[in-house]
């Protein structure tokens, strides 16, 4: 996992996280991270966001939801089962 894919990991759930005492910790460590970057090894321009990232509404965040959890329950084929088919169907 790569550092832009960790920001995007934890912003989603950040957005998802309604627990205010949990919240306000996160505040807490990312304001003594700024008093502290100079401790980083990486220069903090590879911090700064340049592409924007899009948020999803709550329709389409628990279709994704309910997509990963029927996918992590095994109720899923694979592109090959679908390929054949879609052909199947076709072909009637």
């Amino acid at each position: 996992m790569n550092i832009g894919e960790l920001k995007l990991e934890l912003i989603a759930k950040i957005i998802h996280m309604n627990d205010l005492e949990t919240l306000m910790k996160i505040k807490a460590v990312l304001n003594n991270a700024k008093q502290t970057i100079n401790e980083v090894n990486e220069a903090p321009t590879d911090y700064i966001k340049t592409e924007k990232v899009y948020v999803f509404n709550e329709w389409q965040q628990a279709k994704i939801d309910k997509a990963l959890q029927q996918y992590e329950n095994g109720e899923c084929i694979s592109d090959e089962e679908a390929r054949k088919e879609i052909q199947a169907w076709l072909e009637d």
